[in-house]
Parts: structure tokens; C-alpha cells; sequence
């Protein structure tokens, strides 16, 4: 007659407790990012994010206020775009862009529309400050 060898449930329970606790320690998690333009708009200024992907632009129309500073987040969130840059001749910009947050200020535009591009003059957007209205 042969004897039953029995696993205790404790042998596995630990087995799993081990396995949980290199993830753990091997793949950390990551904190929540903070938006960077929470403390600028705290701090007065009309914000706006433009995502840059392998589309263009997305909007590639902003509207802004007139008298109030602009922080313009043109944020690249992937490296497969051929955007490496924003141009804008109007208002003298040139901006690299970077994967992540691009931040780009604004100060003192005066009513108008002002295009811009990417690097390579294949996706277009404007900047339209708008008249101040007499209520």
C-alpha cells in the first residue's frame, strides 16, 4: 500500500505570498504624473494641451483669450511621429519637441491668428486670440 504524500495548503499559500512580493520589488509602481499645467493655471495663465501624434496636431485650433498669458503644453507622448518640432513665424517660435510635456508661453499676442507647423511642413495648426468683446 502506498502512502498519499499531501502538500500542505501553507506550502503553496507561501508560494504565492513570495511570487507577489518579487513583483513587487521587480516591477514597482509608478506614481500618478502630475499635470504640469495645474500650477500655471493656478497661477493665472490660460492653459492648453496639444497632443502631438503621428496625425499632427489634435486640435490643431486653439482659441485664447486676449491680455491673458498662455501656457501651451504641446505634449508628445509617443517617439513613431515625425514631428520633432513646432514653428511658428508670426510670433518668432521654434520650439524641439520632445517626448512628454513641451511648454510653450505666450505673453501680450495681440488679436489675430497665428499659424504654426511641424518641422517638416506637414501638419498645421493656429493660435487665434480673440477680440475683447464690450459687454
Amino acid at each position: 500500500m502506498k502512502a498519499k504524500i499531501r502538500k500542505p495548503a501553507w506550502l503553496f499559500a507561501g508560494l504565492g505570498i513570495l511570487c507577489i512580493a518579487l513583483v513587487l520589488i521587480f516591477f514597482p509602481s509608478k506614481p500618478d504624473p502630475v499635470d504640469p499645467l495645474i500650477a500655471e493655471q493656478a497661477a493665472g495663465y490660460q492653459v492648453v494641451t496639444v497632443m502631438v501624434t503621428g496625425d499632427g496636431f489634435v486640435p490643431n485650433q486653439i482659441e485664447l483669450i486676449p491680455g491673458v498669458p498662455a501656457k501651451i503644453n504641446f505634449k508628445k507622448t509617443t517617439g513613431f511621429t515625425c514631428i520633432k518640432g513646432m514653428i511658428a513665424e508670426d510670433i518668432k517660435l521654434d520650439v524641439p519637441l520632445k517626448k512628454g510635456n513641451n511648454l510653450v508661453t505666450l505673453d501680450n499676442l495681440e488679436p489675430g491668428t497665428y499659424k504654426f507647423h511641424c518641422d517638416m511642413y506637414m501638419y498645421y495648426g493656429a493660435i487665434t486670440i480673440k477680440e475683447k468683446t464690450v459687454s
